[in-house]
């Protein structure tokens, strides 16, 4: 089967969800497949510094299309005037598009495999390729929960993106011949009567490079708390604002250090740093900021999808302690997940001293983090699910858009 994969950015370096799971699946698919990447950047220096190695290892072509930021701002400044969210405008180029049509006709894929709503307008007219669309999460509930942290200057504009998210992602469901999203309780905020169709797959963590260190008493000196992610994003400043400044001055445990790990730190994260909090920013291997670690401490209160970082520290076997709304997001099994959940300040703080003071319980919980991922999380069997469900958009008859046919302005 030939693939063709349409994403928004180019997946490398894996600094954010989207740039993960389009990268691990497409290494998955290529044992298989072939596969070819079609994507979109702003930053040259991401593929003049030899930085597709890893990529081109898997695929069998890389069409990477620079979009500047002069014209994506004059499509900005259209956006008012129409319908589509303003992050559907911000992605797409004519330019773009037409370097994508000719691709297609030269390389001629059996599917199309399209991340994400934003992408979906490049193949609004490819009728006659069958097309599947990854949600990942329901971005119009993820837009509703930032607005709530936003100041509020910048609140109409979130309730006007939310509400053309809400229809959009309605409207490409029944534009694709396959969907799928990360989560149930992602699926569930998809506002299509048939949204029971869309199929369910989950994020993965790559359990050989993420592992428990051979040595688990090399972690030596104070506790330290990690938190880590894409520190500009914001339901990440805001959980690494709760960690230290409501969470933090409620341990009881002396000694206790807080490390916030991740790329392009917001200037609030950095803010944060003292002489009990290290701000790190990017890190080349961020194994090194968990192996670090005592415990992993993630107190989301919004944002979408599954939490990335979550598998990835499970699967050092870090015990980790999260909200509930981090747990909606995994997988329902009969087996949950071996998260300790806490939604206040008051109980993380009870759930942090009550780990850090019963090591023998920590380590058992850390074990069973990593055997929970091992059966449940692993990539290539997530990436088999996501090969059917590609075959399985080719065998139905391709039928035309419901939409008009039209693309947004540029």
């Amino acid at each position: 089967m030939k693939i063709l994969v349409l994403t928004s950015r180019l997946p490398w370096p894996l600094d954010k969800g989207d740039k993960l799971r389009a990268y691990y699946q497409m290494r998955e698919l290529a044992k298989n497949h072939e596969v070819y990447l079609f994507c979109l950047t702003t930053k040259n220096e991401q593929y003049q510094n030899g930085k597709l190695s890893g990529l081109s290892a898997f695929t069998q072509g890389i069409k990477i299309h620079h979009m500047s930021a002069f014209n994506r701002l004059t499509r900005l400044a259209w956006a008012p005037l129409s319908s589509r969210p303003f992050q559907v405008h911000w992605f797409y180029q004519r330019n773009a598009k037409r370097a994508l049509d000719e691709w297609v006709a030269e390389i001629q894929p059996d599917v199309i495999y399209c991340q994400l709503v934003r992408m979906a307008a490049y193949v609004q007219n490819m009728h006659r390729i069958p097309r599947v669309i990854d949600y990942m999460d329901a971005l119009s509930a993820g837009i509703a929960r930032q607005s709530q942290l936003a100041p509020k200057f910048k609140r109409w504009l979130y309730r006007i993106e939310y509400r053309r998210l809400k229809i959009y992602e309605t409207k490409v469901f029944d534009y694709f011949d396959g969907k799928i999203i990360i989560s149930n309780a992602d699926r569930k905020l998809i506002q299509h009567t048939e949204n029971h169709l869309i199929n369910i797959i989950p994020n993965g963590v790559d359990t050989t490079f993420f592992k428990p260190l051979s040595l688990p008493q090399i972690r030596k000196g104070p506790p330290i708390l990690l938190f880590s992610g894409n520190m500009s994003y914001p339901p990440n400043v805001d959980a690494a604002k709760q960690l230290v400044n409501e969470v933090l001055p409620l341990v009881k445990t002396p000694d206790v250090r807080v490390l916030i790990a991740g790329t392009n730190p917001a200037p609030e994260v950095c803010a944060l740093a003292s002489n009990q909090v290290e701000v790190s920013g990017w890190m080349d291997d961020i194994r090194s900021a968990y192996s670090r670690a005592t415990l992993f401490v993630a107190p989301l209160r919004i944002g979408t999808g599954q939490q990335n970082k979550i598998l990835e520290a499970m699967a050092m076997g870090l015990p980790c302690i999260t909200t509930q709304h981090v747990a909606s997001g995994f997988p329902s099994m009969k087996k949950v997940a071996p998260l300790q959940i806490a939604n206040s300040p008051q109980s993380l703080a009870l759930q942090i001293d009550y780990l850090l003071g019963h090591p023998t319980q920590s380590q058992n919980l850390g074990s069973l983090s990593r055997h929970w991922v091992e059966k449940h999380c692993d990539w290539s069997a997530l990436a088999e699910k996501l090969a059917a469900n590609l075959v399985h958009s080719m065998s139905n008859e391709t039928e035309f858009s419901a939409w008009p046919n039209q693309t947004p302005t540029s």
